[in-house]
């Protein structure tokens, strides 16, 4: 930003670059984006980008082309998502800065049409510079859950009052859904009001700026637009996602201001009081607040101090004025950082720095101790994360990728349709189509899936404790059940369908996967009584050994409580919550939801027999494939094809674009079972199959990527060619 305002504003002092480029850096999205910082490449990005539009339009074509070509190439590679935001604003900003441009040149529409041709050809040179990372990512989210566009949410409606903004830009105030917070200073808003009392610029100019001041509350408050910087998808959670444009153009504006106007002095008493009248009336039923009257107090001082510098004669004052300028500025930062962290601790349940690297030292010891212990190829699960929010859930579940082992849980923007399916179908719900809900162990599933551990502080029946030690309240549990990851089966698997009840899908798959119908879950039967507010399930079992399971699949969702025995589980049939649940037996089982619709449920209450689920995972252990590897993109193994007999390999990998198969170093076809994993055709005798992953578009995206970088260096040196060749 410091960059963007000395090129931009010549005119501008050192000191006031500094200022606002300190606001940029410590506005109201930096702080609550701190929790995600991949998004915060889009900041610091956007100013290069706007300097090179500008450049583009008003110095140099030539400069303006490569730095805006560039800038959008790493805006995209660091981060398509923001790079996407920033480009979508990059054809505002270019209106913006050509009309500035035509307000003070005359108009020719040769050289307007040059400078849109210039803006076309870099978005699309610095697009396709991405080319290598965007398109194997684009690829990768059309075939996602979440891939079509949320289209019902384009609707030319206002979300709320556009001037309501006026009232969140001070301290201490948090985005949502229908408000956004575009505090960057005092320092800032006193300048962008003060910008339309200034005697220096003329009403013409003022009249742009009031039309690229209402373009920027559009931005946030006008539903197209909204959607459109949503990237076409409904955004529920971290508002607002793309408001550091907003800030950018406040700070644009108050870059103006402190550059062109001379006599600053009374402009800024009455921009000051503007500001404050309404930012006091849009806040009148919260005046006592403590961000309401800081706000108010601090514009005020800052208000103070600049006319004071202004006015200051001796230039020992105007250094103490600037002094004391700054140390406000940064006091004003650092409370309004600190109040909205504390804020986002609360609600995001962030752990101080000491429990984190406490309990990522423990996983990553305990984890590093499993595979030391076992050093072969399986999934591991856990029943709690680090993360604990409210009811006992949790949205933190990519804790494998994080401590590098392979799970069942994980939560991505864009799942996979058929595993989130598949995963539902043996009891993991996911929700909003980008998280598999993973708190509890349902035995036969996580068999199914080849869990082989768990990580759980609680002891649940058929998983087997290790001498491992404990880490974060969880002990390492095998799983004796556990199905291996490559299996050979003269049955031919295929895709058992799924009626709402997991345990008899389990079933089904086992079923077909024995060749053979097989009953693992008896169902349990109940009791059930409806009372104000709840409704209560007595079990009628008394068999302890035997893991037992309750699903109770909605109709409707709502903020109810579950309830075992006594005591709270957890949400249920709301976001994060769980679908199958755990229930220990005792003398008298309750299971008791406190809900306000308790015809919304149907009950399934199942008991695994783990005799029998012994006897089924036995029989496919007894046919492991053993001579198996996973080196990186490759899986090799080698399986025995049975002669006059038809013998299939199955794998527990998910299948998906990007795999190809050889068997003996032919092409070989991959099939699929259960909805989602691999299965080969075996042929009589032995079968080398070899299965190699390359991310789908990485090479096309590589070789446009780099024909890119060819024409760029060709327009870069082709004139000094051309002029050497010559000589």
């Amino acid at each position: 930003m410091a960059i963007f305002l000395k090129q931009r504003f010549p005119k501008i002092t050192g000191k006031f670059q500094f200022f606002l480029a300190m606001s940029y850096a410590f506005c109201q999205y930096n702080i609550a984006q701190s929790c995600n910082i991949l998004w915060l490449d889009g900041v610091y990005l956007l100013p290069l980008i706007m300097l090179g539009i500008y450049q583009l339009v008003a110095v140099n074509k030539r400069n303006g082309f490569f730095l805006l070509t560039i800038s959008i190439a790493c805006s995209m590679i660091f981060n398509w998502y923001t790079g996407l935001i920033n480009i979508m604003f990059s054809a505002i900003w270019l209106v913006v800065e050509e009309v500035l441009y035509l307000y003070e040149h005359s108009y020719e529409l040769k050289a307007l049409l040059k400078r849109l041709g210039g803006y076309i050809s870099a978005v699309f040179l610095g697009l396709a510079l991405s080319a290598f990372i965007f398109l194997p990512n684009y690829v990768s989210l059309k075939s996602g859950a979440r891939s079509s566009f949320d289209w019902d949410l384009l609707k030319p409606n206002l979300i709320n009052n556009p001037f309501t903004a006026i009232g969140k830009m001070g301290l201490n105030v948090m985005s949502d859904s229908t408000n956004v917070s575009l505090y960057c200073g005092s320092i800032v808003m006193i300048a962008v009001f003060a910008l339309f009392f200034s005697k220096e610029l003329t009403k013409k100019f003022k009249i742009i700026m009031t039309l690229l001041g209402l373009v920027m509350l559009l931005l946030f408050y006008w539903q197209p637009a909204n959607f459109a910087f949503s990237l076409f998808k409904l955004v529920d959670s971290y508002w607002s996602r793309y408001s550091y444009l907003g800030i950018f153009i406040l700070i644009f504006m108050a870059g103006i201001f402190y550059s062109q106007v001379k006599d600053k002095a009374l402009p800024l008493f009455y921009g000051t009081a503007t500001f404050v009248v309404i930012f006091v009336i849009q806040n009148w039923k919260n005046l006592t607040s403590k961000g309401v009257v800081y706000t108010v107090l601090s514009t005020a001082v800052t208000a103070g101090l600049l006319i004071f510098y202004e006015k200051a004669g001796k230039q020992g004052m105007r250094k103490l004025a600037l002094l004391a300028l700054a140390g406000l500025l940064l006091t004003e930062f650092a409370y309004n950082a600190k109040k909205l962290w504390a804020t986002y601790k609360d609600d995001y349940k962030v752990a101080r720095v000491d429990e984190f690297v406490a309990y990522s030292s423990q996983q990553e010891k305990q984890i590093a101790a499993l595979k030391k212990y076992d050093p072969g190829d399986y999934r591991v699960s856990q029943t709690s994360t680090r993360l604990k929010l409210r009811m006992n859930l949790t949205a933190a579940y990519n804790e494998g990728l994080a401590y590098n082992y392979w799970p069942i849980a994980s939560y991505v923007s864009s799942q996979d349709p058929k595993q989130l399916h598949f995963l539902e179908s043996v009891g993991y719900r996911s929700a909003a189509q980008r998280v598999t809900i993973v708190n509890t162990s349902v035995l036969g599933a996580d068999s199914l899936l080849g869990v082989k551990y768990v990580l759980t502080g609680q002891a649940l029946p058929g998983l087997e404790k290790t001498s491992l030690p404990a880490a974060n309240g969880k002990s390492v549990y095998r799983n004796p059940y556990a199905l291996p990851l490559a299996f050979s089966s003269q049955n031919d698997a295929g895709h058992p369908s799924y009626s709402g009840n997991p345990f008899a899908y389990q079933e089904k798959a086992y079923s077909q996967l024995l060749g053979k119908k097989l009953t693992l879950y008896k169902r349990v039967a109940y009791k059930k009584t409806v009372q104000a507010g709840k409704v209560t399930y007595v079990l009628n079992s008394k068999d302890k050994k035997n893991p037992l399971y309750g699903n109770l699949p909605w109709s409707q969702a709502g903020d109810n409580v579950l309830e075992i025995n006594g005591k709270v589980l957890s949400n249920y049939a709301g976001w994060l919550s769980p679908s199958v649940f755990f229930i220990p037996v005792q003398k008298q089982t309750r299971v008791t939801l406190k809900t306000k619709t308790p015809n919304a449920y149907q009950a399934q209450f199942y008991q695994l027999d783990l005799q029998k689920l012994a006897k089924a995972s036995q029989e496919i252990q007894a046919k492991t494939i053993k001579q198996i590897s996973f080196k990186g993109p490759r899986i090799t193994f080698s399986v025995i094809g049975k002669k006059g007999k038809a013998s299939y390999a199955y794998l527990e990998v998910p299948v998906k674009s990007g795999w190809k198969a050889t068997n003996n170093g032919k092409k070989a076809e991959i099939s699929s079972y259960l909805g989602t994993f691999m299965k080969f055709k075996l042929k009589p005798g032995v079968n080398k199959i070899q299965l190699t992953y390359t991310v789908p578009k990485l090479k096309l995206g590589s070789l446009i990527s780099g024909l890119a970088a060819l024409v760029l260096l060709l327009v870069a040196f082709g004139p000094k060619i051309r002029q050497r060749s010559r000589k």
